[in-house]
């Protein structure tokens, strides 16, 4: 995109600070319990050296249609007469 493209543009979200406002009531609790896992403890005991922390999303990534449809097979070559 053309430096001039973004001058015109609308959104500038370089010129702005963003805040995060918490909803959730229950926020600290639940962020405590994978912050304490960052820091290697659990239940306030801490992780000894051969327990591991495993990470791993609900949801795998969306896929472009492209990437998700499998390729199709090699053409044949025609055989001349």
């Amino acid at each position: 995109m053309p430096r001039a493209a973004l001058h015109q543009d609308a959104l500038k979200p370089w010129q702005h600070r963003s805040w995060i406002f918490i909803t959730d009531p229950r926020f600290r609790d639940k962020a405590e319990r994978v912050l304490d896992l960052y820091a290697r403890t659990f239940d306030g005991v801490e992780l000894g050296e051969d327990e591991y922390v495993i990470s791993a999303d609900r949801r795998p990534p969306s896929r472009p249609a492209a990437a998700a449809t499998p390729p199709s097979p090699p053409a044949r070559p025609e055989r001349c007469a």
